[in-house]
């Protein structure tokens, strides 16, 4: 984990101190942002010590459960406030941010320092194919809405089913499908005999990118393809966690002790659940405050604090000429939400009293079907260059201002 993310964690304690002083919303959703980030981070940096001491079925399995923990634990948190929208909003953002802003930033990044990055199209295209389709699945129940009222989305009965029923249904679904392509990318079921032969540049596959890049500054990196792993340089990224002093060493302790790993996975995501209800509990007072749409925080702001340390291993690798991986980061990170997080929260949904309809606005959905479009356009061809990126980012710069000018 990069060492400015541990400075962060000075923003935990400030948070509690202000909520128990009452001080204002604005200051208390700003702290408790803040505080989120490292423990973000943190959670990645727990499960990948703890994958590294599994088979690298039972860790890349286990990486691609807690790949977006915190994200998720920030949609159950409004889920049991009533923020429904918020949710919908943050799911369509983390999709949009992943390929707009840290591809875009990676790509940017990357292309400034080394010129025309190369990658895998095989791999481009499988993430490229993976993520139409799990974003199609996410949206048809609101493209069926849709298209059923004609005039706007219709809460009502679609084909002889209640919008609520179809939304559990699809979110069963989807996460049959998730376990497929764990299946298929972890467990390498039905690849050419359970094997697929290695790319000359060492990419990930499409689930090593959910975590395995958690700390970006240590080097460590799992390479190779699925079922035929290694990890590479192990030496060099303790003798770099060394370098870094204190924190360093503490990182080297985590990757020894197979207990500190756990108790710390722990502790860190009951603070996460304890951070996101303060961040939640300030939305609508911020958004009020401020003057803010609840839905331009749901889209871009929070999908931002659960992905900021996946974010900065995406660019950190990059900047080391490993675009392949910083593809497999955004991309696989896109597809979990869309397979995992997204069905994980609507059937949670009815758990807490505030059932979550698959029902997008119809912004988001043309939003997801550019953005899944455009991933295909600049992935395809194996080669990433700085002014892509720049365009990417420009993009997303061109969504944001959007939506910051709607009206609360």
């Amino acid at each position: 984990m990069p060492r400015w993310m541990y400075f962060l964690l000075l923003a935990l304690p400030a948070t509690f101190i202000a909520e128990a002083l009452h001080a204002s919303p604005v200051a208390v959703f700003l702290l408790a942002a803040l505080a989120l980030i490292p423990l973000a981070g943190l959670i990645g940096l727990a499960t990948e010590a703890l994958a590294e001491r599994l088979s690298y079925t039972l860790g890349g399995l286990l990486n691609a459960t807690f790949g977006n923990a915190a994200e998720l634990i920030i949609g159950i948190t409004a889920l049991s406030a009533g923020l429904t929208q918020v949710v919908l909003a943050s799911i369509t953002g983390s999709i949009i941010g992943n390929v707009l802003l840290v591809l875009g930033m990676s790509m940017f990044a990357g292309g400034v320092r080394h010129g025309a990055q190369l990658f895998s199209k095989a791999n481009a295209g499988h993430y490229a194919a993976m993520m139409a389709i799990a974003v199609v699945g996410m949206a048809l129940p609101s493209l069926i809405a849709l298209v059923g009222e004609g005039t706007g989305p219709n809460p009502a009965l679609v084909r002889g089913l209640a919008l609520h029923e179809l939304s559990l249904a699809v979110g069963v679904l989807l996460l049959v499908s998730y376990c497929a392509y764990v299946g298929f990318s972890v467990f390498g079921l039905g690849a050419k005999g359970g094997q697929v032969a290695k790319d000359p540049a060492g990419p990930l596959t499409p689930l090593e990118e959910v975590t395995v890049a958690e700390e970006g500054d240590t080097g460590m990196l799992v390479e190779g393809a699925r079922g035929d792993t290694q990890v590479a340089d192990k030496t060099a990224a303790q003798g770099a966690r060394e370098e870094k002093g204190a924190l360093g060493r503490l990182e080297a302790l985590w990757h020894r002790s197979p207990a500190l790993p756990v108790v710390t996975l722990g502790l860190v995501t009951a603070l996460t659940a304890i951070v996101s209800e303060a961040l939640v509990g300030a939305i609508e007072p911020v958004a009020e405050q401020v003057g803010l749409n609840p839905f331009f925080i749901g889209l871009i702001i929070l999908p931002i604090i659960g992905n900021a340390a996946e974010h900065s291993s995406a660019v950190t690798f990059a900047l080391r000429n490993r675009m392949e991986v910083s593809m497999a980061i955004t991309a696989g990170s896109s597809i979990q939400v869309a397979l995992l997080v997204t069905p994980v929260l609507v059937l949670i949904s009815w758990l807490v009293g505030h059932p979550l309809d698959l029902l997008f606005a119809p912004f988001e959905l043309a939003i997801l079907a550019l953005v899944t479009g455009i991933f295909a356009l600049v992935s395809l061809d194996g080669e990433s260059t700085w002014i892509e990126g720049m365009q990417l980012c420009v993009f997303y710069l061109i969504v944001a201002l959007c939506l910051f000018f709607v009206p609360a």
